[in-house]
């Protein structure tokens, strides 16, 4: 039996204690339960996208400077792919939560001066409603 294949059987043997371990760890960070509101989603996105970065890039790059066998070929084209969809999906959960955050000011509505014809500034009706209690 030859290293390479004690390596394959440990990682099959360890798998599924792997992927319990990760399902654990995410059910206690609260990945698991339904998002509290929009900007809980965006940021579990972005987080998603930032970790498969780090996890996919490295490999691309490590494939690439190594020189893979023609069947990995395909593998790094997908790699390649799985990393630009959550490179697009993080920046695109970056710019809605940025327009959640920061919404855009309101107009504001400018009511018309409903202005009365013949009135000069010293004839105001204030003025004159003034003027006639005086008067009397």
């Amino acid at each position: 039996m030859t290293r390479e294949l004690v390596w394959l059987l440990v990682a099959i043997a360890l798998s599924p204690l792997a992927a319990w371990g990760i399902y654990r760890l995410s059910k206690e960070l609260g990945f698991l339960d339904p998002p509290m509101d929009k900007q809980h989603e965006l940021r579990r996105t972005i987080i998603v996208s930032l970790y498969c970065f780090l996890l996919l890039l490295p490999t691309l790059l490590f494939g690439y400077e190594r020189g893979w066998p023609r069947i990995w070929i395909l593998f790094g084209i997908v790699n390649l792919a799985a990393l630009g969809f959550f490179g697009v999906a993080g920046v695109m959960s970056i710019i809605r939560l940025w327009k959640i955050r920061h919404p855009e000011p309101a107009v504001p509505e400018i009511a018309p001066i409903a202005s009365e014809p013949d009135v000069g500034p010293l004839d105001l009706p204030l003025d004159s409603h003034r003027d006639s209690e005086e008067s009397l």
